[in-house]
């Protein structure tokens, strides 16, 4: 079972053992179990387009995740396969992270140096329509559909922007996601970038701080500016590498041998540096663990924008060897016991939301300067 915003792995088979050990089940209300018997035998029977027992069950099940909350889906091979490959660091798309909501599709953050990024696409945009049809109504499955195809192909997005509607056309490559890139700034201030949470970040991270440590590093400037999140082992090591004590989040799920409480080694290979986490509205869900973690820890000031505001976690339970679910399954919460499910983390200097990327580093670059 991947959990995403970590990764546990377990069986469909096992977790609902778990689950019925754990809590009495009710029984099945009768009524609403002959209703869908009822209408599934209407539409088997009389629908326009005549479909399979198959597809039928599996249009039941997509329904049904897609009801419980913007994050929960139904996933079928190809979708689970592109999930395992997201999480890994390369896939063949546009590099986009996105989420249904309402009629639209809301779009998190592009991925650095991506076709969504080259193209314009940003943060808080609004996708209406992908090759000319509507998303409204589609679950994350068909989206998936209409936006993922062959390498070097096109697809084109109608997005609406501040009332302003945009035609975008970007082509499908392969994406790389570094995870950690860093470089020597200027008054010897280590600048480390982290685009997405993966399974190896904390180990290049720390990798990447010892380096420029021993380059002369006298702070750190973390940017998690449209970080969409990924893996929330991940984000809590990354978090751990600048702490040596201190709650980093902690997990509430439905039931209470689901709860757990991340805390902080006594390692810190931050080596106490000064330390200025850069976020925005793109920045989400693991990225958000880290920001809250060193904020409320007083380990790091936050500068830029309100982040997204994720704080559920999706844990990936498989069905057999090809498709799963990923289910909502807990939220976190922060060191000081705070849901931003929804609310976002409010940095500690707040930048216009127009200013302009370099001009937001340049601006956090002096910022951690008047703290040396």
């Amino acid at each position: 079972m991947i959990v995403l915003a970590s990764l546990l792995s377990f069986s469909i088979g096992s977790w609902q053992s778990a689950v019925a050990n754990a809590v009495p089940q009710p029984q099945l209300p009768l009524q609403a179990l002959q209703d869908f018997v009822n209408v599934y035998e209407r539409v088997r029977s009389e629908h326009i387009e005549p479909r399979s027992d198959e597809e039928l069950l599996t249009l039941a099940l997509q329904g049904l995740m897609l009801k419980l909350d913007p994050y929960s889906a139904f996933l079928d091979a190809d979708a689970t396969r592109a999930l395992e490959e997201a999480t890994s660091g390369s896939y063949v798309g546009i590099g986009v992270e996105i989420e249904p909501a309402g009629h639209h599709i809301l779009v998190i953050t592009p991925i650095d140096g991506s076709p969504a990024q080259i193209a314009g696409i940003k943060a808080g945009d609004w996708v209406t329509h992908i090759n000319n049809r509507s998303v409204k109504g589609l679950d994350q499955m068909a989206i998936y559909r209409l936006i993922s195809g062959p390498e070097g192909s096109e697809v084109k997005l109608r997005i609406m922007r501040q009332g302003q509607q945009l035609e975008l056309t970007m082509r499908r490559t392969q994406i790389n996601i570094p995870s950690v890139r860093s470089e020597m700034m200027a008054n010897q201030i280590g600048y480390l970038r982290i685009s997405q949470f993966q399974e190896q970040t904390a180990a290049e991270l720390i990798k990447h701080m010892q380096t420029l440590h021993k380059e002369g590093a006298k702070a750190w400037l973390l940017d998690l500016r449209n970080n969409p999140g990924g893996l929330v082992d991940s984000g809590v090591a990354v978090a751990d590498a600048f702490l040596h004590k201190g709650t980093i989040v902690s997990i509430r799920a439905r039931h209470e041998d689901g709860n757990l409480d991340y805390r902080a080694d006594a390692q810190d290979h931050s080596k106490k540096l000064p330390t200025l986490v850069l976020i925005n509205q793109g920045s989400a869900s693991a990225a958000e663990i880290v920001a809250a973690a060193l904020q409320e820890n007083r380990r790091a000031k936050l500068a830029g924008q309100t982040s997204f505001g994720k704080g559920s976690v999706q844990s990936v339970i498989s069905l057999d060897e090809e498709r799963s679910i990923k289910l909502t399954t807990a939220y976190y919460f922060t060191p000081r016991g705070y849901n931003l499910n929804s609310n976002g983390i409010k940095p500690d200097y707040k930048f216009s939301e127009t200013i302009a990327s370099e001009a937001a580093l340049e601006k956090a670059l002096d910022l951690l300067h008047k703290q040396l």
